[in-house]
């Protein structure tokens, strides 16, 4: 019943019985595919949405609330940050963090998405499914902490068969990432699990302030090449291209909302 549940937050409008029994169908389809998942991995799950027109305040204030009422301690954290760029620019990216496979198990009960659908729902326009990924801890770089003011998330889809070149460009720009900021990067990279397209690769880059890019006299390129060797950027970048599908990469930029966040990590950003 619960695997059913999580779906009713990310249902915001009424719908007729037949499409509830598909949708739910689907969802039992997805998560049993989910459970046979690496028990030790870790994994984050994303929704979208977007507030009906002239109800932003209402929308942030009821998710808020749901948030603090049921996503206020480890293993259910939910992190909330608005979309600054991109087709979904001032949507809201809801991300529920440091998952293990059998979190899921027992994660939300009937109380919490009787809540959502009673009292966020209404200010939804539209939403997006649940998309879950798995943390890849080889081109992930830097210590866990708080989460960042700022994301930038960078999404690549590779064509199918051609992800190795993807994920090697994914690994060495983190490794030069880590060097620019002089150890002092918040990087962690992923593969989409479920939810779209298993080819697809996202990296967020988190920072608390402007500018983010670190002091180095060096280039970006120059970094590249000097750790992987002469031209490798150059060749790298070129294979990487050639690999993804044509729409198969965007960067969006995202602020974390304070007030919407669960009241233990509010009191770690404060510390």
């Amino acid at each position: 019943m619960s695997l059913c549940l999580v779906y009713l937050e990310l249902i915001i409008n009424q719908i007729n019985m037949k499409k509830l029994i598909f949708t739910l169908l689907a969802l039992v389809v997805t998560f049993s595919s989910f459970s046979q998942r690496n028990p030790d991995a870790t994994y984050l799950s994303a929704f979208v949405y977007t507030p009906k027109d002239g109800m932003r305040e209402k929308f942030e204030a009821a998710a808020a609330k749901k948030t603090q009422m049921f996503n206020n301690k480890e293993g259910s954290y939910i992190i909330t940050y608005r979309i600054l760029s991109g087709q979904n620019e001032g949507s809201y990216l809801r991300l529920l963090i440091f998952q293990n496979s059998s979190n899921y198990n027992n994660l939300l009960s009937d109380d919490e998405g009787e809540y959502w659908e009673k009292n966020v729902a209404p200010y939804v326009k539209s939403a997006s499914g649940m998309q879950t990924w798995q943390l890849l801890n080889w081109a992930s770089v830097g210590e866990d902490g708080p989460p960042p003011k700022f994301l930038e998330r960078s999404i690549w889809v590779s064509k199918p068969g051609q992800d190795d070149n993807v994920r090697k460009t994914i690994y060495r720009s983190g490794q030069v990432l880590d060097k620019i900021m002089s150890g002092k990067t918040l990087r962690r990279a992923f593969q989409l699990v479920s939810g779209g397209n298993p080819n697809t690769y996202a990296s967020f880059r988190g920072f608390n302030e402007y500018p983010h890019w670190g002091n180095s006299d060096q280039t970006f390129e120059e970094i590249y090449n000097e750790l992987f060797g002469w031209k490798q950027y150059e060749h790298d970048l070129k294979a990487t291209n050639n690999s993804l599908l044509d729409w198969g990469r965007n960067i969006i930029s995202l602020q974390r909302v304070d007030y919407m966040l669960p009241s233990d990590i509010k009191s770690q950003i404060s510390n």
